[in-house]
């Protein structure tokens, strides 16, 4: 499989989760060794606790509420992770300014 087949899908199921997981959306996943991903948690303590993530997407976003604002910079890092109860999970973290505002999972086998 080559790397832009690979993205394609990736990126699907990316999209497929956001919107199957918006439901399941928490603020914190415990991984299997007890470790535990949070809102508020910053860009830096996620990734040394679990490391690169598999899909990485950066944005800008900005709202034109008729005032002069700064546009908020978003990232969605997507994990496979062992879950403390068990089973591998796709795990989707959104990131706005650095810091942890949403984390959703799904256990990979419930897809």
């Amino acid at each position: 499989m080559n790397k832009l087949s690979l993205s394609i899908i990736l990126f699907t199921l990316l999209f497929t989760l956001l919107f199957t997981l918006n439901a399941n959306a928490k603020s914190s996943f415990r991984l299997e060794n007890g470790k535990l991903l949070s809102v508020g948690n910053s860009k830096s303590e996620i990734i040394s606790l679990v490391g690169v993530p598999v899909y990485q997407d950066v944005e800008k976003v900005a709202i034109d509420n008729g005032q002069e604002g700064n546009p908020v910079k978003r990232e969605v890092l997507m994990y496979k992770l062992k879950g403390s109860i068990g089973g591998i999970y796709l795990v989707v973290i959104t990131i706005e300014n650095s810091k942890v505002v949403s984390i959703a999972s799904k256990q990979e086998d419930r897809i």
